[in-house]
């Protein structure tokens, strides 16, 4: 077996970062505008839920503490009633109290109280369905106000700490103990819980620390990222100046001049593109390739989504990230996602690719046994739509659901029953409820505004808590800067012996700060406008049907149904059931809204 060969990694040498920037330089003379990114349709949230959607099950969403969705959940022993620490109102009030210090807003209906031992498992169905609620990504935040108010059994102990490796809990607050999510804190809390996990936290701490720890708050975890490297201070992703400019030149060479990606890998070799792990180290040159270009190109980290392990994080929303790329751009530079937001391919490829992305997951439910179908596709094999993909539910419950049972749906109904249903008799059915959305448009209304302020104010403190850190950042550098540009008047030998390229370094840094401070001023008076008005939100619901009648992007189609359909139940190829979200449920006009099937 021949012995494997070594890479060599070449550092980079004064004359090759001079010719570096030089061209990086030539573009911004060009044209001042040249790095600035364009608008974009969608957002970075749009590709973040496209790669949780498309893993149905195995990817989870990670969102900050002011867009996660808490619970609190209180608990009363029935059998211990004359010990009892503290009463169901007492944990209330200590649990909102300890949620308005944390910033954290949690509904009425997201307080739920429990009266029942949590010696043994099994045996507390509001605590089960919380649990259940948290697997399906309904809940990311729990608030009790002790440990052994959640559970004293090893089973559910065991299940809350597996969810928390697992990012289902992503926050988890006691009033009475502090949590941290390491190796160590659930060390503590399973201890609290009666039962022991520090073997097997101790085990993986060494692999995946770094990963569930950085990547969880969006930080640098060992993985260099091209044209960014990691903030010794922050740990956070920072864009490396030249090396930053000349990816994004390489972007538009592929979308503005539909250059080949070993076009653009011999530009960047040319260019001696370089990158380093931190602003300490020294740049080391990059080869790269056509397969490395395609590679990056399709990594969603460079719009913004950080994706680790099984989890999905939004960069933008953890601290003021300057992208690579608009999400629109993102979208174009990849075949599979392309398709499912129907929009075109930029790249050369020519060969179909698989629809990942899917409607209505986990609101379809079978109507003959209660359980969620699954979107599936499937590949039309002849006729005029050869060769494109049809869209379906599919009932897996073989065993129990009278659909995969021919003889007795024979013997019930008259005929056998379809074990799936496409997905245009479902749409359908929502095209016809959206068409009677008129009733109590006024109360609609109330509750929409009411939600939407809601809304607002958790976009404005994480626009708040972005600016601040922004403005603290830029402070920083800026100060940096300026010492290192009269260190270089002063003693500029000394200054090109240890420090050559600090200065460059704070520069690029002050830039990049400034934008994300203005960027965010900008977000502040956009969210403090004015909200709509009545006539405004009728108009809004009448477009949601446009957009469903017009659209051929399944991302954008998905979006719709998601704001207004709760869940809906399906028969044998028709609908029977639709419940919407509210206020939407007020303004169904049920005597014209009928469905029909068995």
């Amino acid at each position: 077996m021949a012995e494997r060969k070594k890479r060599v990694v070449k550092p980079l040498t004064e004359e090759q970062l001079l010719k570096a920037e030089q061209l990086a330089a030539k573009k911004l003379r060009d044209n001042p505008d040249f790095y600035d990114l364009p608008e974009s349709k969608y957002s970075v949230d749009n590709v973040a839920d496209f790669y949780t959607k498309i893993e149905e099950g195995r990817k989870q969403r990670i969102l900050p503490p002011e867009k996660s969705r808490y619970i609190i959940y209180l608990r009363k022993s029935t059998d211990d009633e004359a010990k009892q620490v503290r009463s169901l109102e007492d944990q209330r009030v200590e649990c909102l109290m300890l949620a308005r210090r944390l910033k954290i807003r949690v509904r009425e209906e997201d307080i739920i109280e429990e009266k029942g031992s949590a010696k043994t498992s099994d045996n507390r169905p509001a605590f089960t369905k919380m649990l259940d609620e948290f697997k399906r990504g309904t809940y990311q935040g729990l608030i009790s106000w002790s440990p052994d108010r959640l559970s004293r059994n090893m089973k559910e102990a065991g299940e809350i700490i597996e969810m928390l490796d697992l990012k289902q809990i992503q926050h988890l607050h006691f009033i009475t103990h502090h949590f941290d999510n390491t190796p160590d804190g659930k060390m503590m809390l399973g201890i609290l819980f009666a039962t022991s996990k520090q073997y097997s936290d101790k085990l993986a701490v060494d692999v995946v620390r770094g990963i569930t720890g950085n990547a969880k708050e969006g930080k640098y975890g060992g993985n260099i990222k091209k044209g960014y490297y990691g903030d010794t201070k922050t740990g956070y992703f920072m864009p490396d100046g030249t090396q930053w400019q000349l990816l994004r030149q390489a972007v538009l060479m592929r979308l503005k001049d539909g250059k080949t990606n070993q076009e653009i890998a011999d530009f960047l070799n040319e260019a001696h593109f370089s990158s380093r792990r931190n602003e300490e180290d020294d740049y080391k040159i990059v080869k790269m390739t056509k397969q490395s270009i395609s590679k990056l190109f399709t990594d969603p980290f460079y719009c913004g989504v950080y994706k680790y392990g099984e989890n999905v994080a939004n960069l933008n929303d953890l601290y003021d990230f300057l992208p690579l790329v608009t999400p629109d751009e993102f979208i174009s530079l990849g075949r599979s996602i392309s398709d499912s937001f129907n929009k075109e391919f930029r790249g050369r490829s020519t060969s179909s690719q698989r629809l990942d992305f899917g409607l209505l997951r986990e609101k379809v439910i079978c109507d003959y046994c209660g359980k969620v179908m699954t979107f599936q596709r499937t590949i039309i094999p002849k006729g005029k739509n050869k060769g494109k993909y049809m869209l379906s539910f599919y009932c897996r419950n073989k065993q129990e659901c009278i659909r995969h049972n021919d003889s007795e749906a024979i013997k019930k109904y008259g005929h056998k029953l379809t074990k799936g249903v496409r997905a245009k008799y479902i749409t359908a059915g929502i095209e016809w409820t959206l068409r009677h959305l008129t009733k109590n448009t006024l109360e609609a209304y109330k509750q929409y505004i009411g939600r939407l302020e809601q809304k607002l104010a958790v976009d404005k403190e994480v626009a708040k808590r972005k600016l601040k850190d922004a403005q603290d950042n830029l402070k920083r550098e800026q100060e940096l800067y300026n010492r290192y540009r009269n260190f270089q008047s002063i003693d500029p030998i000394e200054y090109k012996k240890h420090h050559k390229g600090r200065l460059e370094c704070h520069k690029n840094l002050v830039d990049a700060h400034t934008v994300s401070v203005a960027n965010m001023k900008r977000e502040l008076v956009r969210l403090n406008e004015a909200l709509p008005t009545e006539e405004q939100f009728v108009e809004l619901v009448k477009s949601y049907l446009k957009t469903v009648l017009k659209t051929k992007d399944l991302v954008e189609e998905d979006a719709v149904y998601k704001e207004v359909v709760l869940n809906l139940r399906v028969g044998h190829n028709a609908i029977s059931v639709i419940n919407l979200n509210p206020p939407y449920d007020l303004m169904v006009d049920l005597d014209k809204v009928a469905f029909g099937g068995l």
